[in-house]
């Protein structure tokens, strides 16, 4: 299927090459989604990396969003192709995935003191970093998360297409988890195509049990701010949001990946290189822009998370408090020992669902 799947897609980036056809591609109304974010304290180079930052510091916050117009044609060629493995495909997520990029867009950023600008990138991403004073961040500060969280607005400059974003604020002390979404806490099966496809693109996404109650009682008892970090696409952050909200679990920072039509194809887009290089990436950004906070990683034995998480226990292990991994099959159990070898047994621990994870971790 893979094989037919990627003759489309060259098929569609060629067409795309046309003025005309492109028009035609992208004459739908552009979209603006804008994904939650993280916001961590400004540190002074001159400050020891061990040091905290004061409580009156200013905040550094990440802006993170797609520009955006339905392309309708590589929507029908992707419900074409997936009619031969899915029966009630959701045209919204396909519509989404589908989607083109509007590149080079300028924006506006505003619904704090100060309006700044940005400008998409060549794939329509936003990607924009700013500091904030501790007094601004405290006038408009609001519920959300254990450590409050600031809103946002992003828009073009005619203000036709406009969105509100979240940044949630990440302090140097404190708690956080941070989880992973497929096969941690929503049932994807990673570990076969046709599942993928069909847990992804059809019906209503399914949590894995007990996980929302379980997330929601570490809010509760640690005061915890919880983070999401995944191999998911961003294009289908709406859809995740909606199950999220719907399954009511605790609202955080969402980190994930743009799915290309440039990728090899949407199966290995979970497990590539890339996504490691990603995972690792954001994980150290957590442990380094935060000087005493603890964490608590929530993954899966279906794909690298815990070789992932393994690396960086070896430079953070007392400030990892536990490690926990989905592994539903027994034959999980050994590939865990000799990755976790050198993590003390306390320090790590399987369940299949979230009624099999400790009320208390530490």
């Amino acid at each position: 299927m893979w094989k037919h799947c990627n003759i489309l897609i060259l098929l569609v980036l060629l067409l795309e090459k046309c003025p005309l056809t492109f028009h035609f591609l992208m004459s739908s109304p552009q979209e603006l989604m804008l994904v939650p974010s993280v916001a961590f304290r400004y540190h002074s180079p001159t400050l020891a990396s061990t040091v905290p930052a004061q409580p009156s510091n200013d905040w550094i916050l990440y802006a993170q969003g797609w520009l955006f117009s339905e392309n309708r044609f590589r929507a029908a060629l992707a419900e074409a192709a997936l009619l031969t493995t899915i029966d009630d495909i959701d045209e919204q997520r396909v519509a989404s995935f589908t989607a083109s990029g509007r590149r080079y867009v300028p924006l506006c950023i505003h619904g704090l003191k100060h309006e700044m600008c940005a400008k998409t990138d060549k794939q329509g991403l936003i990607g924009k970093q700013f500091q904030v004073s501790n007094d601004e961040i405290e006038q408009f500060r609001i519920s959300g998360g254990s450590g409050g969280r600031v809103e946002y607005s992003v828009s073009t400059y005619d203000n036709k297409t406009h969105a509100k974003g979240e940044v949630f604020l990440c302090d140097d002390n404190g708690i956080s988890v941070i989880s992973d979404i497929d096969d941690t806490i929503k049932i994807t099966g990673v570990s076969k195509i046709s599942t993928v496809l069909r847990n992804t693109f059809s019906g209503e996404f399914k949590a894995v049990p007990g996980m929302s109650e379980r997330y929601r009682h570490y809010e509760l008892i640690y005061n915890a701010t919880f983070h999401y970090l995944t191999a998911s696409p961003d294009q289908f952050y709406p859809f995740l949001r909606a199950f999220f909200e719907r399954d009511r679990f605790p609202l955080g920072s969402y980190h994930m990946r743009h799915f290309t039509w440039f990728d090899s194809n949407f199966f290995q887009f979970f497990a590539s290189k890339s996504f490691i290089r990603q995972k690792t990436k954001i994980l150290n950004m957590f442990f380094q822009q935060t000087r005493k906070r603890n964490f608590i990683l929530i993954g899966d034995a279906f794909q690298k998370d815990p070789e992932i998480y393994a690396n960086i226990y070896q430079n953070y292990p007392e400030r990892i408090l536990k490690v926990f991994m989905r592994a539903p099959e027994k034959s999980n159990g050994n590939r865990l020992e000799q990755v976790f070898e050198h993590i003390p047994k306390h320090k790590w621990a399987t369940f299949v669902d979230g009624y099999d994870l400790p009320e208390t971790v530490f």
